[in-house]
């Protein structure tokens, strides 16, 4: 860790916080807009759901050869160019003349912010030293909250006063202030070279992801089972290869000898895929079933990112104290429960009832997030941030596209995957929530098991580095 002063930290924190805040805010903003933008470009349900998977799969094939190159070029260069990539992407968005360009205009937006997720923890890992990280990290997990707290409002009232391509101009502001603080405030680069470039290794990655993650989303189509299956294969085969050479684009090494970090990535895996698809799903739920505008939903989804954004903090806090298996098990139980309440779920909507929903997985959410990113970032080695940094975003990512997967598999389904959402088929929409709710909190039953057991918490650096090993 480098010496810095106290004021420094805290505007590199900022900076790198607002970076974070992005991706949600806009993220939940067009979510609520899905409808909107439904109709303007005729576009069914599912294909709806492309809106979020595609920028969560661009994300995920990106944040793997990300971590090598972020760690060539630098912490401070790469943040800033993941930003730029971000707000250009944004900025043409708001002029996309079709449904096919603006899912497009996703992708670009997803590269950049893989740059984004990996650095912003890294550098807050960095330059804060131990007894301090859980509380850096729980605020800056906190912004993702913020940014989920401020989507769904902000995305309904501008939906209905100005439109949906407005939400896009609002993350320009955003993007030059963050990116603006991290050049003025972090005077230092970070690097931390590697021998060569695993080419091999990156695009045998990328493609067994794409591979994966498109046939699991698009499952019901004929061949996607068998591009799921090719996809796993070649994952295996990618892990299988990246043991075996010097520099590995990703070390996978660190799932097979750091137990600790192993059990808190696959719990993490499992708790986004338990939680993010919710939020799709309840905001198609309350504009179709529920008959509420853009703008009351986003204040009904507003519940689950308000509690996050407060407690997230706390969590934080107390994971520099408690064994994180503690706060991280007791949140994925309480998304469990969340997650069932959806399930129970009808053709009368209950707005009360909904927001009981959001509060649970709201609350789970924030106790599971920052103490189990403190235990991973806590028990890796100095050198190995930058890469279990991406780690961590590439579990969330996967986790999302995972819960996306067997939301939009369900619509299409027991919808139908070229149906417009309309009155003759809510009973089969109600039917796809509940199905997908109850696998997706299956899923984070598993994670339980991960959470709990997931190893000892490391005495020192010594002990970390051997770990390591």
């Amino acid at each position: 860790m480098t010496e810095m002063s106290k004021h420094e930290r805290i505007m590199i924190l900022f900076a790198a916080s607002m970076g974070t805040f992005l991706n949600p805010m806009i993220t939940t903003m067009v979510l609520l807009a899905l409808p909107t933008i439904g109709l303007e470009f005729v576009v069914s349900a599912r294909d709806l759901g492309w809106m979020s998977t595609a920028f969560i799969l661009a994300t995920a094939i990106c944040l793997v050869p990300g971590a090598g190159i972020v760690d060539r070029i630098g912490y401070k260069k790469s943040f800033l160019i993941g930003e730029g990539i971000m707000g250009i992407s944004c900025l043409l968005s708001v002029f996309a003349p079709d449904y096919t360009i603006l899912l497009l205009l996703r992708i670009l937006a997803g590269v950049g912010s893989a740059l984004v997720m990996i650095t912003s923890l890294a550098i807050i890992t960095r330059v804060f030293p131990a007894n301090k990280r859980g509380t850096a990290i729980g605020i800056n997990i906190a912004t993702v909250y913020v940014g989920l707290s401020l989507g769904p409002v902000v995305g309904g009232l501008l939906t209905e006063l100005a439109g949906w391509r407005s939400l896009f101009l609002v993350t320009i502001p955003i993007v030059i202030i963050s990116g603006l603080a991290i050049w003025t405030f972090m005077k230092q680069e970070f690097t931390n070279p590697a021998k060569s470039f695993d080419i091999k290794g990156t695009i045998l990655y990328a493609v067994a992801i794409f591979c994966t993650m498109f046939g699991l989303s698009t499952i019901t189509d004929p061949w996607s089972p068998i591009l799921a299956t090719a996809g796993v294969l070649l994952l295996v085969i990618f892990i299988w290869y990246e043991r075996r050479i010097e520099e590995p684009v990703l070390h996978v090494n660190l799932f097979f000898k750091n137990r600790r970090f192993a059990r808190s990535s696959y719990a993490a895996l499992l708790n986004y895929g338990c939680t993010y698809g919710s939020v799709y799903m309840v905001s198609l739920y309350l504009q179709s079933i529920g008959a509420l505008s853009a703008l009351e939903a986003g204040l009904i989804i507003f519940f689950q990112p308000l509690i996050q954004t407060v407690m997230t903090p706390i969590a934080g806090k107390l994971s520099d104290r408690v064994d994180s298996r503690y706060l991280a098990t007791l949140g994925m139980t309480l998304s469990v429960i969340g997650v069932l309440l959806l399930a129970g779920l009808g053709l009368n909507a209950n707005v009360s009832y909904i927001a009981l929903t959001q509060v649970f997985i709201g609350l789970g959410s924030a106790l599971f997030s920052s103490p189990n990113t403190n235990a991973m970032m806590s028990s890796v080695s100095q050198k190995e941030y930058s890469t279990a940094s991406s780690i961590i975003a590439v579990m969330r990512q996967f986790g999302m596209i995972l819960s996306m997967a067997v939301c939009m598999a369900a619509v299409s389904i027991f919808v139908g995957g070229l149906d417009m959402l309309g009155p003759e088929i809510y009973p089969e929409f109600v039917q796809a929530l509940q199905v997908s709710m109850i696998i997706c909190a299956g899923l984070a039953v598993i994670g339980i098991f991960f959470s709990w057991f997931r190893g000892a918490v490391p005495a020192n650096e010594n002990e970390i580095q051997n770990t390591c090993r």
